[in-house]
């Protein structure tokens, strides 16, 4: 396999997971269940504009190093997709929002490694361009992620509340806010750092 090809189908695998996930969370942004938390709707949006950006970015730089495979390279970019949407499973609108935006951690999360592995073949290439490229996408989707671990303890919160699970409200928005704190607890630099 030549260098070219290895940056192709990198560039191909990335573009798969990016479509999925934008084919995952676009519909979500129009779902009723979700308009009942502004804030996870908006969260969704910027989500929805950062994999429509890096979308056309992906594409961009397949059309310069594709060497006129156009057509393999969209149909193995579809097969990505679906490969993906295996993993994660079908939009599950009778689910809870809290169950779809926990998907929607996991997914995004996948999509981090992924540029993460980009990353290393195109430094390991010396694709500089693509290895920023990789680099930058990953940074305007961990902010994200991490967002998305704010708000789902909030919206899980008030689905119990809403379903009578909890009684008072000040007691769910109360483990919404330990919840939070133990999850970025967990993820602090003092534990991450042990390896």
């Amino acid at each position: 396999m030549t260098k070219q090809e290895v940056i192709r189908d990198s560039l191909v695998d990335m573009l798969g997971v990016e479509q999925y996930a934008l084919q995952r969370i676009e519909p979500q942004t129009r779902d009723e269940g979700l308009k009942k938390f502004p804030n996870a709707h908006v969260m969704l949006q910027r989500v929805k504009t950062v994999l429509n950006s890096h979308i056309d970015e992906l594409e961009q730089l397949l059309s310069s190093v594709n060497g006129g495979f156009e057509a393999r390279v969209k149909k193995t970019a579809t097969f990505i997709a679906g490969s993906v949407a295996g993993i994660f499973g079908k939009l599950r609108v009778s689910e809870p929002v809290s169950k779809n935006l926990r998907d929607d951690y996991t997914l995004l999360n996948h999509a981090v490694i992924n540029y993460g592995m980009l990353h290393t073949a195109a430094l390991a290439l010396d694709e500089t361009r693509i290895a920023t490229m990789a680099e930058e996408h990953m940074a305007e989707l961990t902010p994200l992620i991490v967002e998305l671990s704010d708000l789902i303890p909030f919206v899980l919160a008030t689905e119990l509340a809403d379903k009578g699970k909890i009684e008072d409200s000040t007691v769910a928005l109360q483990a919404a806010v330990d919840a939070r704190v133990g999850y970025r607890g967990a993820w602090s630099r003092e534990v991450t750092m042990r390896t």
